[in-house]
C-alpha cells in the first residue's frame, strides 16, 4: 500500500495521518483491492467506515454489494475491476472524512468512527457532522490556494472588526482554527467570506458580491435531492440581490438525477464533486481554483 496509495484513492495527508497514528494501522482504515478480492465480506466493513449505504454504492459505482456482503460461503467472486473501483470509492470517502475531521473532531471520536464494526449502521448525526465539516475542508483549500498564489493577506476575525495578518510561520495553526475567522482578505483587496446561505461569498474590492458558493457534504444519495434543493434556495436569494451573480455548487454526492437537474438549471453556474476536488488524480481542483480566483481578479 505504501507504494501505490494515490492510485487507490488515498489522499496524501490522510495517508500520512494514519501512518503516524499510534493506535491505527493502514489496513484498518484504507481498503486494498487485493484484500477485497480475497475477502469480499470485508465490503461491509470498509463501506461503513466510508459512511456509504449499499444503495449509495450502487448509485456511485454501479455495483450491487448486498449479495456479496451476505455471502456467508464466499462463493460470489469480486472481479478485479470491481475491487479496484470499490477500493477507490471507499478510500476517497475515507480520505474526505479524515481530512475534514482531524482539525476539529477529537482523536477519540475519529477513532470510534474508523473502527465501526462490520455491518454497523452509522448514525445520521455523523452524516450531518461530515456535511458541516465539508464546508471547513473547502475553506481550508481556498486559504491554502490563496497562500500558494501569494495573495493571502490577512484573516478576518469572526468577532469584532480586527484582522489577523497572515503569518507563514503560523499558517498551520491559523488554518486549523479556520472556524475562528469570518474569512480572508486578499492582497488585491478582495475577500472570501465564510458564512451560511451562502456558505462562501467572494467579495470585490468595492463590496459587491462576485460569486457565491454552496457546499453540500452529505454522502447519502437518498438526501441528494434535498441538498440540491437547499442549495437552490440559497442561490435564489443571492440572485434576488444580485441577478447576474455566478453561483457554484460543490457536493459530495451527485446522483444521476441530480446531475441531470443541475445541468439544466440556469440558477447554477457551475458545479463540482467534492471528492474529486480532493483527489490527487483529478483536474477538478485546478478548474475550481482557476474559476474562483479569476472571479476575484487573480489570474
Amino acid at each position: 500500500m505504501r507504494r501505490a496509495y494515490p492510485e487507490w484513492g488515498i489522499g496524501e495527508d490522510a495517508f500520512s495521518y494514519i501512518s503516524n497514528h499510534p493506535e491505527l494501522n493502514l489496513i484498518q482504515v484504507f481498503c486494498h483491492p487485493k484484500l477485497l478480492r480475497e475477502h469480499p465480506r470485508l465490503l461491509a466493513y470498509y463501506r461503513n467506515i466510508a459512511v456509504l449505504s449499499q444503495k449509495s454504492i450502487f448509485y456511485l459505482a454501479k455495483i450491487d454489494v448486498k449479495k456479496k456482503e451476505t455471502d456467508v460461503n464466499n462463493i460470489i467472486p469480486l472481479e478485479p475491476d470491481q475491487a479496484l473501483r470499490l477500493s477507490i470509492l471507499f478510500n476517497e470517502h475515507i480520505t474526505l472524512i479524515i481530512d475534514s475531521s482531524i482539525q476539529s473532531l477529537t482523536e477519540k471520536e475519529l477513532h470510534g468512527l474508523l473502527l465501526t464494526s462490520t455491518g454497523a449502521q452509522i448514525d445520521g448525526s455523523w452524516r450531518n457532522a461530515i456535511g458541516e465539516e465539508a464546508e471547513k475542508v473547502v475553506q481550508r483549500l481556498l486559504v491554502n490556494e490563496a497562500k500558494e498564489r501569494n495573495f493571502l493577506g490577512a484573516f478576518i476575525s469572526r468577532t469584532g472588526t480586527s484582522v489577523e495578518q497572515f503569518d507563514l510561520a503560523r499558517l498551520e495553526e491559523q488554518v486549523s482554527n479556520i472556524h475562528k475567522y469570518r474569512g480572508i482578505l486578499l492582497t488585491n483587496q478582495t475577500s472570501i467570506l465564510f458564512s451560511s446561505e451562502p456558505d462562501i461569498s467572494l467579495i470585490g474590492g468595492n463590496g459587491t458580491t462576485l460569486s457565491v458558493i454552496e457546499v453540500k457534504g452529505g454522502a447519502d444519495p437518498a438526501g441528494a435531492l434535498e441538498r440540491y434543493g437547499a442549495a437552490k434556495k440559497s442561490f435564489g436569494e443571492a440572485r434576488r440581490l444580485s441577478p447576474d451573480v455566478p453561483t457554484i455548487l460543490i457536493a459530495s454526492c451527485i446522483t444521476p438525477e441530480v446531475h441531470t437537474r443541475i445541468s439544466q438549471d440556469t440558477l447554477i453556474t457551475s458545479y463540482y464533486n467534492l471528492t474529486e476536488l480532493l483527489s490527487d488524480n483529478s483536474t477538478s481542483y485546478d478548474r475550481f481554483m482557476n474559476e474562483v480566483f479569476s472571479l476575484l481578479g487573480i489570474g
